[in-house]
């Protein structure tokens, strides 16, 4: 009998053993997963004024300079548009990712005006959308969109 308790305690010891070494293998003080580096290129920055040209997919109104003065807080890009000879004269409220600025142009009583356009260092080209004023003109387009090419 005392054979047979001698084995069954030199088993357990064993296997207690087992245990201490493979936990103590797979121990890692960090706690963190790790990968390759990633290069993350810095968010681009669009604060500021801007100006150059915009036409409108219309011939009401004839290509006109615009402006814009804007402000970014991280991806969140808020400011002004304007085309006054056009009639564009509205609040910027949009998200910039990458280079891909994507809004939309706020003016009192207008539904539509979604921006969408890419930005480069130096400049911008965006692309507005028409713009209607349901309570005055119905399902009619009161403001057409088009194309702004601006630059620092």
């Amino acid at each position: 009998m005392w054979l047979r308790m001698r084995n069954v305690t030199t088993s357990g010891i064993a296997a207690v053993a087992a245990l201490v070494l493979l936990s103590s293998a797979c121990k890692d003080s960090s706690n963190s997963v790790t990968g390759p580096a990633v290069s993350v290129a810095p968010q681009m920055s669009v604060a500021g004024s801007w100006s150059g040209n915009y036409q409108p997919d219309s011939t009401v109104c004839a290509g006109t300079p615009m402006t814009a003065t804007l402000h970014q807080d991280g991806t969140s890009v808020t400011g002004t548009l304007t085309a006054p000879s056009c009639g564009v004269a509205g609040v910027f409220i949009g998200t910039l990712n990458g280079n891909q600025l994507d809004g939309r142009i706020h003016q009192n009583g207008c539904l539509g005006g979604g921006v969408s356009g890419t930005v480069g260092p130096s400049g911008m080209a965006l692309v507005i959308g028409d713009m209607t004023k349901p309570l005055v003109t119905g399902d009619k387009v009161w403001l057409y969109g088009g194309t702004a090419s601006l630059h620092r």
